[in-house]
């Protein structure tokens, strides 16, 4: 009996094994959901749920809130409905605006809910994939708000607290007092509503027919607000878009006297972006800005300023600039307390009945032709002079080459006489300075003859002092002789001396001169053998 218990259960383990986990589960409950879809669970068994509630609970029967992913999914068919949707995508440049299809009811007075609560949802999907049940959440894609460079956003909040001023602060419901600088803003369209403002340069010409046959009102122009082939047209460019407007035509009124008078007109203005918001709360974008401010400013202030000039001072020059500096001086004085700054207020054309310029332009004309007439003949006059100038200008320049040949004759002559006078002049320097040389060699060589006999005659008397000197040191002529006659003695001499008594030479030795000491010196060596 056991053995039949354990082999009923090994057969019911492997056939839940085998069937179930095997079969039923990975064939029959399996769903795969691939990457760009999503998986919404219904539940077909549960208790009703309350009327008007279209997301079930736990326990309930109907849609479940939370979607699946991609992946592999077990539900039982019997049990639940499974259905695949596509993921929602919001691409690049893209936001996506959630409409919450349960939740609380939204108190009074507001149309934006929040994460709870039934309705259009302040926040946005930003680029990316979301899994959003669409049974609980519908998605619209829109573009995201683009300024333009150049421009400026002026942003209107559609929900808050009512704004204490004319322009709103942020949370406050109206023309908010910040704008929105050049680039794209994640901006639900259902909050704020935005308006591109050119704060550039914009311009209004308004012209007579047949002068501009294209020209219109410039800035956010019409060109600017067509559909471009090939690109989509933004919601937001639809609903800022202008219809085509005729050419403008010239300002009309009429002069001090009567007349009507037709001028051309250039308005050139701009927006400062700090401006924008206050100057859109009040007037409008920049084509209402231009049909109700601009245009009928220039209209009045031509028609308020011309009324005090006549016909005929649209004519002259002086009257005409100054009605073009009143023009422009009140334009600007004007628009500059609209918060809109006119760089320029240009009349370029104007217009003047011919019964009246006719006259005055024939009248001018004559003067022209006179002036021009007088010019001739003062133009004549001076071709006369000039004439005349430029005979007396070549007779002058014979002249010139006259006095200048004769000049260059004469500097020759002069030049070759100066020439020789200076060649005569020099040799006769050289001639005295040659008697001058000759004059000074004789000279020198008389002193040096004089110098010479009187260097001989001075020797010789040196020469005789010389030897009366030596005579006088002998102590006689005899004994100089005898000193004369011992220095010519050979130093080597043999003396014989004979004795010839007592007292007879050396007695008297002492008293012995010069020359017999030196014959003594002289034969030193016969004296030595004498003392012997």
């Amino acid at each position: 009996m056991k053995k039949i218990i354990l082999i009923a259960v090994a057969v019911v383990v492997v056939g839940y094994v085998v069937v179930y986990e095997g079969i039923w589960k990975w064939m029959v409950e399996a769903v795969d959901v691939p990457p760009d879809r999503m998986l919404v669970v219904v539940a077909k068994t549960g208790k009703e749920m309350p009327p008007g509630k279209i997301i079930a609970g736990d326990g309930e029967k109907g849609v479940r809130l939370t979607p699946y992913g991609t992946g592999r999914h077990f539900f039982n068919p019997f049990l639940y409905e499974r259905q695949l949707h596509p993921q929602v995508i919001v691409g690049p440049g893209e936001l996506g605006v959630v409409i919450n299809k349960f939740g609380k009811e939204l108190p009074p007075g507001e149309f934006l809910a929040g994460k709870d609560e039934r309705g259009i949802q302040r926040d946005v999907l930003l680029p990316g994939t979301y899994k959003l049940n669409p049974y609980a959440f519908e998605v619209k894609i829109v573009k995201m708000v683009e300024i333009e460079p150049g421009h400026v956003g002026v942003i209107a909040a559609r929900s808050g607290k009512t704004a204490k001023g004319q322009l709103a602060e942020e949370g406050e419901r109206g023309v908010q007092k910040r704008v929105l600088e050049p680039g794209l803003y994640a901006l639900n369209p259902e909050a704020y509503s935005v308006e591109s403002i050119e704060v550039g340069f914009n311009q209004v010409t308004m012209a007579h027919a047949g002068k501009l046959p294209e020209t219109q009102t410039t800035g956010q122009g019409v060109e600017k607000s067509r559909a471009v082939p090939g690109r989509p047209q933004r919601q937001q460019d639809i609903r800022s878009a202008a219809p085509a407007k005729p050419v403008l035509g010239a300002v009309k009124f009429p002069s001090s006297d009567g007349f009507e008078i037709t001028i051309d007109v250039t308005l050139l203005w701009q927006l400062l972006p700090s401006d924008a918001p206050e100057v859109f709360a009040r007037y409008g974008n920049i084509h209402k800005i231009e049909e109700n401010i601009l245009i009928p400013q220039i209209n009045s202030t031509a028609r308020i300023k011309g009324s005090t000039f006549g016909a005929v001072d649209f004519i002259v020059g002086d009257k005409r600039e100054q009605f073009q500096g009143a023009f422009q001086e009140t334009i600007e004085k004007t628009l500059k307390e609209k918060r809109l700054q006119v760089d320029l207020a240009l009349v370029q054309d104007t217009l003047v009945p011919d019964n009246i310029s006719g006259p005055i332009q024939d009248s001018r004309i004559a003067a022209e032709w006179n002036i021009t007439n007088v010019e001739k003949t003062k133009t004549e006059a001076k071709k006369a002079q000039l004439d005349e100038s430029v005979g007396l200008i070549r007779q002058i320049e014979q002249v010139v080459e006259y006095e200048t040949q004769r000049l260059e004759g004469n500097t020759a002559a002069e030049r070759e006489k100066a020439v020789n006078q200076l060649a005569a002049e020099g040799r006769l320097l050289a001639a005295e300075l040659a008697r001058q040389t000759a004059s000074i060699k004789a000279d020198t060589r008389r002193k040096i003859g004089g110098a010479e006999a009187k260097v001989v005659e001075m020797k010789g008397k040196a020469e005789g002092e010389g030897f009366a000197q030596q005579v006088a040191a002998a102590g006689s002529a005899a004994d100089y002789n005898a000193l004369q006659f011992a220095k010519q003695l050979p130093e080597r001499v043999k003396l014989s001396l004979i004795y010839a008594g007592n007292g007879t030479l050396w007695t008297d030795l002492e008293k012995a001169s010069v020359a017999p000491m030196e014959l003594l010196r002289r034969t030193s060596s016969g004296t030595e053998s004498l003392k012997k």
